[in-house]
């Protein structure tokens, strides 16, 4: 590549080629060790979510807020203090090649430092300190920590992939290239998301600040038991639970896709999976709904569509040493198909994986 040592760099990094890619072919390539470093970055932000009229009362203590309540739903699928997770060892899953779930202490689980100590307090008491109720008020309080949970993940993930980009260091030019198209293209993703999801929470901000709570729509299946996999996301699902392609999303940044809000948990001995949206994001929302009743989906169906979604998702040790050989396998694969949008096919024939049962699924909160 003919630059001169002054010349911009060729990765558009904007440093100058002698501070950036000139010579890295002969620089120590990049170990496991670094990886990890990387990765550590996930838990180093601290910040409090809520809403700019609340900052003021806010505590300087952060705390580690749990997207899935430790008490009311992670100890009801933990075995010894541990659940299961595709992330709990992200590390080991990429020595081996492949993802399989491995133990996580509930403590450490579904955390975030997103809330002082303040506010994860008074804000979510209503959903901490008493049952469970299908309601505004309740389903809002859900949602907005998956949301807030999920903006700190893309503010953390930006800083991330620009240390990721570093890592070609070792490498022949032709693969330095193709590595720095690869993480650009990824942080550029992460950023076109980081920018829906921040619009997303200032539109719930804006509901909590109104006391206008009821404009998050919202739809709950209610379980005979707590379901075996919890989890908690916001999502912009391009499949719907037949496999079929349900929405496009396009790379414009001002087109934003229909997202979803996904959480599944317990309380008070039962099982709830919520889907929330924003009612001009309910296009795709009523399409699953529909297409869910019509075809008499089952609490699988809403557990392996999860699973191909969402990356925070906890699983109870003893349902999975259930499972036989290939189910396991069909979990894992499912989970690998979301992460590197392989769709094949996987959600149309979903197996029997012996979920708690639906009992009733709720529409009150729909319109």
């Amino acid at each position: 590549m003919n630059l001169g040592r002054n010349d911009p760099c060729w990765c558009g990094s904007k440093l100058k080629f002698k501070k950036c890619h000139l010579d890295r072919e002969k620089k120590p390539a990049a170990s496991p060790g670094d990886a990890h470093e990387t990765l550590k970055k996930f838990n180093t932000s601290k910040t409090c979510s809520v809403p700019p009229a609340l900052q003021s009362e806010c505590t300087s203590k952060i705390i580690k807020a749990h997207t899935v309540s430790k008490s009311s739903s992670l100890k009801e699928i933990s075995v010894d203090g541990h659940v299961l997770s595709f992330y709990s060892n992200s590390i080991e899953n990429i020595k081996a090649g492949k993802l399989s779930p491995t133990k996580i202490g509930i403590n450490k689980a579904s955390t975030f430092s997103g809330f002082c100590s303040h506010h994860d307090k008074i804000l979510f008491a209503p959903i901490e300190d008493n049952p469970f109720g299908v309601n505004s008020e309740h389903c809002f309080l859900v949602a907005y920590r998956a949301v807030s949970s999920e903006v700190y993940v893309k503010q953390a993930a930006s800083k991330v992939f620009h240390d990721v980009k570093s890592f070609d260091k070792g490498l022949p030019l032709n693969l330095q290239i193709a590595f720095q198209q690869f993480a650009g293209n990824a942080y550029n993703g992460n950023d076109l998301t980081k920018n829906d999801l921040a619009y997303i929470k200032g539109k719930l901000d804006m509901m909590f600040s109104e006391g206008k709570l009821s404009q998050l729509k919202h739809v709950v299946f209610e379980l005979e038991r707590p379901p075996a996999i919890m989890g908690s996301a916001i999502v912009a699902p391009q499949f719907g639970f037949d496999g079929q392609s349900i929405q496009r999303i396009s790379q414009n940044v001002k087109d934003v896709p229909d997202y979803i809000v996904i959480n599944s948990f317990s309380n008070a001995e039962r099982g709830y999976i919520v889907f929330s949206w924003l009612q001009e994001h309910a296009t795709t929302a009523h399409k699953l709904i529909k297409q869910f009743t019509e075809k008499n989906y089952t609490s699988d169906h809403l557990v392996i569509f999860m699973i191909s979604l969402i990356e925070n998702i906890y699983m109870h040790p003893a349902w999975w040493g259930s499972l036989e050989n290939k189910l396991q396998k069909y979990v894992c694969d499912v989970f690998s198909m979301g992460i590197t949008n392989d769709h094949t096919g996987l959600l149309a024939n979903v197996p029997n994986l012996n979920i708690a049962r639906i009992t009733h699924i709720d529409k009150s909160l729909m319109l």
